[in-house]
This record gives structure tokens, sequence and C-alpha cells, in this order.
């Protein structure tokens, strides 16, 4: 809260001086604003750069306005980075603006205040026919206007404090409330993680102590049962084994028959061809069969019409002959041929048939 202060028509006529914010190139639409040492006196308004440069009325300023016949007015809002209260001097011929601001409403108030109080200053056209001592009434009721505002805003102020200090005292519980939540909740993580390591604990001893306990317990049994399974390992390696070797066995079986079929097929491609042969021989045994026939049939013609005494040529007689000898072995070669096919054929067929797996 702003603290109140005393302020009458006295001690802003004595002149005043302080820190105010300047609109830089000192015109009104300017946009940087300057932090300047003001120092009022009777009726000129001095600014320097800082406050060591000000050592007396004759040091030269950074800047002078003079306040004859000018006018103070009050702007609307706050301007600038820094939210300042703002106000400006102009003068009635136009000559020149400066615009100046504070950083809290009072001291805009006050520097206002001093400056229209100043000797030759005036607020507007009216007031250069009043006296000194209607100016000077005129600035108290001003002033005391001043004041009700500021009490005004000060009671807002109080009001926003209380409920600001409302607010910080519930966010104080809420915060204890918190702490207490976080340190309850602390603690029981704690025991929850306590509580688990033991029950872990409990777990993995009993786990341990049924082992031991079955151990003892189903010892014979469990001795036993691994003398089965090492048997029963031994008899599943050999069955594994005859199982392989009967395997092996099949497969050398599987390929014996296919060579045998194959012998088979193969066999069978002779005995075909020797009945085609067989048969080729048995035609031409018929045919000289005829052959002989037919010439033994002439032999005999011959004889009974009488011709036995006649005399037969040399060469007819040697073919005949020939022709005779050519069937008799020709027959021979036939019955042979039929007698090895009569007893081959049996033993190949014996010697195909195989037992199967």
């Amino acid at each position: 809260m702003v603290e109140e202060a005393d302020m009458d028509i006295s001690s802003l006529m004595q002149g005043r001086q302080g820190y105010l914010w300047k609109l830089g190139g000192g015109q009104e639409k300017g946009s940087k604003w300057n932090k300047r040492w003001f120092v009022l006196r009777d009726n000129v308004l001095m600014y320097f750069t800082s406050p060591k440069e000000f050592t007396g009325f004759r040091d030269k300023p950074s800047g002078v306005v003079l306040l004859e016949e000018c006018n103070v007015r009050a702007r609307e809002g706050q301007a600038g980075e820094h939210k300042l209260f703002h106000f400006s001097l102009v003068h009635n011929n136009g000559e020149e603006t400066i615009v100046l601001g504070a950083e809290y409403e009072k001291e805009m108030l006050e520097w206002m205040q001093a400056v229209r109080t100043s000797r030759m200053c005036i607020t507007d056209a009216e007031a250069a026919k009043q006296s000194e001592g209607e100016r000077q009434a005129a600035a108290q009721m001003e002033l005391e206007g001043a004041r009700e505002r500021r009490s005004d805003t000060e009671d807002t102020l109080r009001k926003i404090d209380s409920s600001l200090e409302t607010v910080q005292t519930e966010h104080r519980q809420l915060e204890a409330e918190k702490e207490k939540a976080e340190k309850e909740l602390k603690e029981l993580m704690a025991r929850f993680k306590l509580r688990k390591a033991l029950l872990h604990w409990r777990h993995r001893k009993l786990t341990l102590s049924f082992r031991s306990l079955i151990s003892m317990v189903f010892k014979e049994r469990i001795d036993r049962a691994v003398q089965i399974k090492s048997v029963a390992d031994g008899k599943l390696a050999r069955m594994q084994h005859e199982f392989d070797q009967v395997h092996v066995a099949r497969r050398k079986a599987e390929a014996a028959k296919k060579k045998s079929d194959e012998m088979l097929q193969r066999e069978l491609q002779l005995k075909k061809e020797c009945e085609a042969q067989m048969k080729e021989a048995q035609k031409m045994l018929k045919l000289e069969e005829a052959r002989s026939q037919e010439a033994a049939a002439q032999i005999g013609s011959l004889e009974g019409e009488g011709a036995a005494g006649i005399a037969v040529d040399t060469k007819e007689k040697e073919e005949l002959l020939q022709l005779h000898t050519r069937m008799m072995e020709l027959r021979a070669e036939a019955e042979e041929m039929q007698l090895t096919l009569k007893v081959q054929l049996p033993s190949k067929q014996k010697g195909v048939d195989l037992p199967e797996d």
C-alpha cells in the first residue's frame, strides 16, 4: 500500500525535484521514454541526466521548459514498458509540447499540481484572468479531490490486500495439507516396500523349506524315478539305434526291389523277344516242312508213275538232298530253342520273385 503523505499548497510552492520519464524528442507521438532528473523552480522546469549534474541553478541543464502561459493536461491510460501515468505541458502558441510520465499516479498528480501552482503558469485561458489567491484555492480543491480519489484507491487496495491475505492463508493451509499428505504417502510407500520385502523373503524361505522337505520325504522315489528315467533313456537310445538300422535295411530293400523290378521288366522284354523269335522260327519250320512235304510228294508221284528206273539228274538230286538236310537242321534248331526257353523261363521267374518287407 502507498503511504499517505501530507501535501499542501505551501509545500508545492517551494519547488520540486525528482525523477520523471520524458517522451523522447519532445513530441507527443514519440515512442522512447527516457528517465531524467527534473527540477522545478518558479516558472522554470529543468531536467538533467542524473542528480549529480544538478548542484545549483548555475549548472547547465540538459533541457529547460518555460511554464509561462502553458497548460497542464493529464493523459488517459498508461504508457511505455513501465506502465507510466503521463501528462503533457502544452503552450498556447503551440511552440513546444513535452510529455512527462511518473511511475505512480500520486506522483503524477503532485507534479501536475506543482506545475499549476508555479509562478506565471496557467491551466487554461480563463486562469489568466484569476488572481494568485484564486489559483491557489482552485489548486487546493483539486488537491482535495485527488486525496479523495487516493483514499478510494487505498480502500480498494485494502480490500484487495485483505482478499490476497485470505487467499494466501488458504494457500498456506493447502500447502500444509499437501506436505502432510506427501509425508503420509512417503510413510505408506516405505511401509509398503518393507512389507513387500518381508513377503518376498518369506516366500523364498517357504519355497526353500518346501523343496528340502520334498527332497527328504520323497528321496527314495526320486532316486527310483531317476533310475527308471536312465533305464528308459537307455532303452530309447537302443530302440533309436534299431530303428535306424531298420530304416537303413528298408532303404536297401527298397533299392533291391527297385532293381528287381527293373530286371523283371528286362526279362519280360527278353521273353517277348524270344517268343517273337520262336514264332519266326516256327513259321520258317512250317515253311520248310511244307517245302519238304511238297518235294516228298513230288518224289512219290514220280515213283508212282514208274519213273523209279529213270535216271535222275545229279544236280537236282543234290538240291533235294540239301533241302532235306536243311529241313532237318531247322527242325533240330527249333526243338533245341523250345527246350532252352522252357528251361530258362521258369528259373528266371523264380529268381525274380522276392519277399516283401
